[in-house]
């Protein structure tokens, strides 16, 4: 195609086939409760699993050129004060902070999935406002899938939202359709709704990210 033949569709074409093709790196703030087992925290199989989760969910993503950047907060607990909370000392601005622990609270996990995620929210009630990202995994319950699942509740903006019961099953449906075409190497551009927040930033074109995982 000669220079003078290449128009400004063709531009914009190229410009947004460049930025699908760029990693997206996704900041995770895990802590492992400390004050599971009656404050001896996780055993060695526990952290296992969830790494072992964690990895799945790492090569699932990467079909998505999604790439993760663990960092460790030791120490964190879930304090009981009605409900369940982490102590904000433990959480951090520009992530996504998972807690992961034995078994989760019914408060958190009353379907006993294993997993649960929420996004900033102002006051509710007798609930602070509250400005982080979290996800809860609890390793007793959960499945193979269960982290990538509440992973990609974060990644298509669903913790952004308040939605009615209705919504949020539709939004488990469909994110666990995606998640079946992404395990099968289908790219899903869905998945990368979250560019740009602040604990999800794009790399060159070029790199794939440190993808490190602590």
């Amino acid at each position: 195609m000669e220079l003078k033949a290449f128009g400004r569709r063709e531009f914009l074409a190229l410009a947004v086939a460049a930025e699908r093709v760029r990693p997206l790196l996704i900041s995770v703030n895990v802590m492992l409760d400390r004050g599971s087992h009656a404050a001896k925290g996780l055993s060695e199989a526990e952290i296992f699993k969830f790494k072992r989760y964690q990895e799945i969910a790492r090569r699932e993503f990467a079909a998505s050129r999604i790439v993760f950047d663990l960092r460790y907060t030791d120490g964190a607990y879930l304090r009981m004060q009605g409900y369940s909370d982490i102590p904000d000392k433990f959480l951090a601005r520009g992530t996504i902070n998972l807690f992961v622990t034995d078994s989760l609270g019914y408060d958190i996990d009353r379907d006993r999935t294993g997993g649960c995620s929420m996004g900033p929210h102002p006051r509710v009630g007798k609930l602070p406002a509250d400005p982080f990202y979290k996800t809860f995994l609890g390793l007793q319950q959960a499945h193979e899938t269960t982290l990538a699942h509440e992973y990609a509740h974060h990644f298509t903006l669903d913790t952004r939202r308040n939605p009615t019961a209705a919504k949020n099953l539709w939004a488990d449906l469909r994110n666990d359709y995606w998640l079946w075409r992404q395990r099968h190497g289908v790219a899903i551009p869905e998945f990368r709704a979250c560019g740009g927040l602040e604990w999800a930033q794009f790399g060159s074109a070029g790199g794939a990210g440190t993808g490190r995982s602590g």
